[in-house]
């Protein structure tokens, strides 16, 4: 299928993050808020893994090298990506993917990962430049970071099953 399937993830993809801001309210009234919100996050969830996937089975075109040291910085970003996620309401979770976006786009040099990790980049500083003018009030807790490492941890040695490929430099 080539990029068929790429350019369908990402179409679906950024679609789901468009389309709703028309149907929000009316699913809100619905589906109340927790399950929109409940609702919105497995279908967003679910398209990124799409997406993912795709971009990793669509035609390999380097555009640069992976060096050991790009995995290095993804391994560094990643625990304060997720720290930032679990800390800072919207903000810190735009921060979070922001972080997440960048460092993987620095790891993965080849154009699907480039186009998928760029534009999530974009988007996820967009959300941030948005969620700040709201104001951002970082709560950072024992608790939260004990949980950030876990959920890192957890992301870590699983991150060869469920993506195909070992974080590991």
């Amino acid at each position: 299928m080539e990029w068929g399937e790429f350019a369908l993830a990402l179409a679906a993809f950024l679609g789901s993050h468009v389309i709703p801001a028309r149907f929000r309210e009316p699913l809100i009234r619905t589906l109340g808020r927790r399950g929109y919100v409940i609702g919105y996050s497995l279908l967003s969830l679910a398209l990124l893994y799409w997406l993912i996937l795709a971009a990793a089975r669509a035609p390999f075109v380097e555009i640069w090298p992976q060096e050991p040291w790009m995995r290095w910085l993804a391994n560094i970003a990643m625990p304060i990506a997720v720290l930032a996620a679990l800390t800072g309401g919207m903000a810190g979770l735009m921060a979070g993917f922001t972080l997440w976006g960048a460092a993987h786009l620095i790891a993965n040099g080849d154009l699907a990962h480039v186009i998928l990790f760029g534009l999530l980049l974009a988007y996820a500083l967009f959300g941030l430049a948005i969620s700040l003018r709201r104001g951002w009030a970082l709560r950072l807790t024992w608790p939260r970071l004990a949980l950030a490492v876990l959920i890192w941890a957890g992301l870590f040695h699983l991150h060869p099953m469920v993506i195909g490929v070992s974080p590991a430099p």
